[in-house]
C-alpha cells in the first residue's frame, strides 16, 4: 500500500525546521529531507516581469549561474517569456507581484510518501518578488554589480541577486539558517567585494546544506572563498551579518570612522593589528590553501600589492563557516594621514582549480595616523 501526503509550504519571513550540521534542511516527512527527485530542474520566468533586453532578466541568467557553481548534483535552467504564471500550476515559475509582504517568496509543494521507504520529493517550486522593493539588479560590471549603489555599503538599493539567490536554495529545499554567516540567513549582507564590485554567491553553509541533500558533484567542484562579513547573532529564522573588524592585540576593536557605510580604522605606522576576515570553502573536499596579507593604496587587493605576511591552513567544507584573526604590522614606510587598505588574498598562486576565481580577495580600510 502506498501513502501520500501533500505539503505546501512557504518560505519567506520563517522557517521551522530540525537544525543538522550546517544548512537547515526540511525534514517534515517522518525526518526525511525534502529535495527534488532528479537533479535537472527548469524554472520558467514571466514574460512581464522579464521580458527580453530587461536588467532584472539579465540579472535572473546570473543567478542561475551562480546558483549552478554549488558543489552538489542539483542544477537549475531557466526559460523566459512564460505567459502564464501561477503558484500550484505544475511549473517551476518565476514572476513579480504587489501582493506579498516580504521582499520576495518562495514557495514549495512536495509529497511525502511511503512505498517501501519514505520520500518527501519537491514537485514544483515558484519564486515571486515584490515589485515595490527598491532592488538593484547589479549588472552593470557582467555578473557583478556597483557596491555603492548597495544597502550593504552605504547605499539604498537592496540586491536583487542575493535575494534571488536565498529563494533558489529554498527552491532546492534549503530552509532558513540563524546559526552562522550564510545566503539562507539574512541574504542582503552575504556578499564579496573586492574593488568596486559586489558579488553574490551561495556560500559554503548553503552549499553543503545541498551536498548533504544532492550529494557531490562527479565533476569535483571547487571553491575557496575571502570575506569581510562575518556572523554577529540569529535574529529569529535568519542569521544576521556584521562587517569584520580591526582590532589591537588585546583584541580591542581600534578607532574608526565611518565611510561610505564602511568602518576605516585608524592605525599608526609599526602598529601590530588583527585582521578579522572569514574564510570559506565552498566546495566539496577539503583544502589547504595558502593566504598572502597585503597593504595597498586601493581597495583592489592583487599580488601586486605590498605584501606583509603569508600563513596557510585547513579549510573544510563543513558548512560551520571560519571567522579568524591574524596578526600583522603596519608598514613604517606608509604615509601618514594617508588612506590605505588591508587585504588578503587565498590561493595567490592559482593552485586550487577553482569554479569562481572573482572571490579569493577583500579588504579593511584603514588611515595612518
Amino acid at each position: 500500500m502506498k501513502k501520500l501526503i501533500l505539503i505546501s509550504s512557504v518560505i519567506a519571513a520563517s522557517f521551522l525546521g530540525m537544525k543538522t550540521e550546517a544548512a537547515t534542511l526540511d525534514t517534515s516527512c517522518n525526518g526525511v529531507y525534502k529535495k527534488w527527485n532528479t537533479n535537472s530542474v527548469t524554472f520558467r520566468a514571466s514574460s512581464v516581469g522579464f521580458p527580453s533586453g530587461n536588467d532584472y532578466r539579465t540579472a535572473l541568467g546570473h543567478v542561475i549561474t551562480q546558483f549552478n557553481k554549488n558543489p552538489s548534483k542539483i542544477r537549475f535552467s531557466m526559460q523566459y517569456d512564460d505567459t502564464s504564471v501561477g503558484m500550484n500550476n505544475g511549473q517551476n515559475e518565476v514572476w513579480w507581484s504587489s501582493s506579498i509582504s516580504a521582499p520576495a517568496v518562495a514557495y514549495t509543494w512536495s509529497s511525502c510518501s511511503w512505498f517501501f521507504g519514505w520520500t518527501n520529493k519537491i514537485t514544483e517550486a515558484d519564486i515571486v518578488f515584490k515589485n515595490t522593493v527598491n532592488y538593484t539588479p547589479g549588472v552593470e560590471y557582467g555578473i557583478r554589480g556597483r557596491a555603492e549603489d548597495m544597502i550593504p555599503y552605504g547605499g539604498a538599493e537592496r540586491p536583487f541577486k542575493t535575494t534571488a539567490l536565498h529563494e533558489f536554495g529554498h527552491g532546492a529545499g534549503l530552509g532558513h539558517e540563524n546559526g552562522r554567516y550564510s545566503i539562507m540567513g539574512q541574504d542582503w549582507d552575504h556578499i564579496h567585494r573586492n574593488y568596486v564590485y559586489a558579488l553574490a554567491y551561495m556560500g559554503e553553509d548553503a552549499n553543503y546544506g545541498l551536498r548533504q541533500l544532492y550529494g557531490n558533484n562527479a565533476g569535483n567542484v571547487q571553491d575557496v572563498g575571502l570575506v569581510h562579513w562575518k556572523y554577529s547573532g540569529a535574529s529569529g529564522a535568519y542569521s544576521s551579518h556584521i562587517r569584520t573588524k580591526l582590532y589591537n592585540t588585546s583584541g580591542v576593536e581600534l578607532p574608526y570612522t565611518t565611510v561610505n557605510g564602511e568602518r576605516r580604522y585608524n592605525v599608526s605606522k609599526g602598529q601590530q593589528v588583527r585582521m578579522e576576515l572569514t574564510y570559506e570553502n565552498n566546495g566539496e573536499s577539503g583544502q589547504a590553501p595558502t593566504i598572502y596579507y597585503y597593504v595597498s593604496t586601493n581597495n583592489f587587493i592583487s599580488t601586486a600589492d605590498t605584501l606583509i605576511a603569508s600563513t596557510s591552513f585547513a579549510l573544510q567544507p563543513e558548512g560551520s563557516v571560519y571567522t579568524s584573526t591574524r596578526t600583522v604590522t603596519i608598514p613604517s614606510t606608509l604615509n601618514s594621514g594617508q588612506n590605505y587598505f588591508l587585504g588578503g588574498l587565498l590561493d595567490p598562486n592559482n593552485t586550487i582549480a577553482e569554479v569562481e576565481e572573482s572571490n579569493n580577495a577583500t579588504y579593511i580600510p584603514i588611515r595612518v595616523n
